[in-house]
């Protein structure tokens, strides 16, 4: 999920806030949808945004040790 986040750094007095056009009031934020964890990135699964370690775990592996 997108979440929107207010990061205020304080801005010092004599610079003077920006108030609600300031860029750090509302910044975009991805939260998976599974872990609830930050991401870099998310991906589309099932209707879910998820990240990919997420999206790793819904697949099983190929390990080639099993077909020697």
């Amino acid at each position: 999920m997108i979440r929107f986040e207010d990061q205020c750094v304080g801005c010092p007095t004599e610079m003077g806030c920006l108030g609600s056009s300031c860029p750090n009031i509302h910044v975009p934020i991805l939260i998976c949808d599974e872990c609830h964890d930050y991401a870099d990135y998310l991906y589309w699964f099932e209707g879910e945004q998820i990240c990919e370690e997420c999206l790793l775990k819904k697949f099983e592996k190929v390990d080639l040790d099993e077909y020697e």
